[in-house]
């Protein structure tokens, strides 16, 4: 099925093939940011640096990327490692089910004998967080297999490029512009292509004031013709953003300091520790919400110490976090609930524990006080 088109676009994909692959390549070889994953050949930290990227921006996986492969150098490495480990090392990049996700996968891949990712998408394919965009991205950086890919920056040069008047979020548009890629993927260098195709997106032509005059597609280009290249592809409307308000427990008994333990079925941050906390609810004031946590944790109310707020954002959702300090005596309190969710850590402990950003920014928040 078509997507709907600039009026007068109708050329098949394929026919830019080699003209738009040779320009492309050309300015990529110029232009190309130096960045690390791009030394090496090996699948297996190609797909690290994938798995990374995907909703990160390049400047923040710079600062991971190789911190990662020094604790973890090998796919045999990896798979040994703890979650626990792993999630420490990951923690701050976000979206922490991607490292789950690599770290379950490294262990499946070494339990069928490999040593890196095979050159065979079938095997890739049985591997949890193995998605098409990550398998062709490996593949044809490490393998040269000319396999397409399409990830927002690509999404907008493609729908761009070929008048793609039309949203892509909708499933028809999606998959016309992962043919379409297919159709223009290099044969002679993929991998490069794929990576410019991306670079492109991220360099030249973005979301508003793309750098039309410089961009080595214009010739083709049915958006840069059409005089509104930022009006291409349509966009979705973005949800409303919601203000949530919560408080945070942060307690102390002696040297030691209590944190919770996420479930693993949490829909962000699973498995993940932080200090207690609660949202307050609509009708209700941070007083009563935080005397409720208290009352729930040891079945007592007793003073505490406003430390500060920390604020973030997690897509839609910006969250202020009122962090109160609780002191304990070293007598001893009342069991915990769910005792298995709930931790005593030494301040030497908390630094090797895996913590949400926000939950470490206000860790450094307490030690900061």
């Amino acid at each position: 099925m078509q997507p709907n088109r600039l009026p007068g676009v109708v050329h098949d994909p394929a026919t830019l093939k080699e003209p738009f692959s040779l320009a492309l390549l050309g300015w990529f070889a110029k232009a190309a940011r130096d960045l690390p994953w791009r030394h090496t050949t090996d699948a297996y930290r190609i797909w690290v640096s994938e798995v990374m990227l995907q909703q990160t921006q390049v400047k923040t996986v710079v600062g991971y990327y190789q911190p990662f492969i020094d604790l973890f150098p090998t796919i045999t490495d990896l798979a040994a490692a703890t979650e626990e480990r792993v999630l420490r090392a990951w923690e701050g990049l976000g979206y922490y089910r991607r490292a789950r996700g690599l770290h379950q996968a490294a262990g499946r891949l070494v339990e069928m004998g490999y040593h890196n990712l095979p050159p065979d998408p079938a095997v890739l394919a049985l591997l949890p967080g193995m998605g098409e965009y990550t398998r062709n991205a490996v593949l044809s950086q490490a393998y040269r297999l000319p396999l397409p890919i399409v990830e927002a920056n690509s999404q907008r040069v493609l729908a761009r490029l070929l008048g793609v008047d039309d949203d892509p979020a909708r499933g028809p548009v999606r998959k016309w512009l992962w043919q379409a890629s297919a159709a223009l993927v290099s044969q002679h260098d993929p991998g490069a292509f794929n990576q410019a195709l991306m670079e492109l997106g991220s360099l030249i032509c973005t979301p508003t004031k793309p750098g039309c005059l410089v961009c080595p597609a214009r010739p083709w280009c049915a958006a840069a013709a059409s005089g509104s290249p930022e009006a291409i592809p349509r966009k979705s409307p973005r949800p409303a953003v919601t203000r949530v308000e919560e408080v945070a427990l942060v307690v102390r008994q002696g040297d030691r300091w209590l944190f919770a333990r996420r479930p693993a079925s949490a829909s962000r941050w699973a498995g993940l520790w932080e200090f207690p906390h609660r949202e307050i609810l609509a009708g209700s004031t941070g007083e009563a919400t935080l005397a409720g946590l208290m009352n729930d944790l040891f079945g007592l109310a007793a003073p505490s110490l406003l430390l500060g707020t920390v604020r973030h954002s997690i897509t839609r959702y910006q969250v202020a976090m009122a962090a109160y300090l609780l002191e304990l005596p070293d007598t001893p309190v009342p069991c915990l609930p769910d005792h298995d969710a709930h931790a005593w850590l030494h301040a030497q402990q908390v630094a090797t524990t895996p913590l949400s950003a926000p939950q470490r920014r206000l860790w450094q928040l307490v030690n900061r006080g």
